[in-house]
């Protein structure tokens, strides 16, 4: 008969305790052949590796233009409308 501890939880020569946050669970005195046998039947065939990831592809940046010049009247007025008082 195989032994079951709290739901979720793992065996640990403690006894059985929670996974995330190590709180001690259940008392108990667990065996080493115990413990290994259920990490090995309690854990599923290991993942394949994932495969290399690729740099990211270089993207050309648009900015504005970098070269100053001079503003215009006309340009001035446009934009700042003569404010009536």
């Amino acid at each position: 008969m195989a032994l079951l501890g709290p739901k979720g939880s793992i065996p640990t020569h403690r006894g059985w305790v929670h996974p995330q946050t190590g709180e001690l669970l259940k008392r108990q005195k667990l065996s080493s052949e115990f413990i290994a046998e259920w990490h090995g039947a309690s854990s599923p065939a290991p993942a394949p590796a994932p495969a290399p990831r690729r740099a990211p592809a270089i993207q050309t940046l648009h900015e504005a233009p970098v070269v100053e010049r001079v503003v215009t009247e006309a340009e001035v007025q446009w934009h700042v409308p003569d404010e009536e008082e």
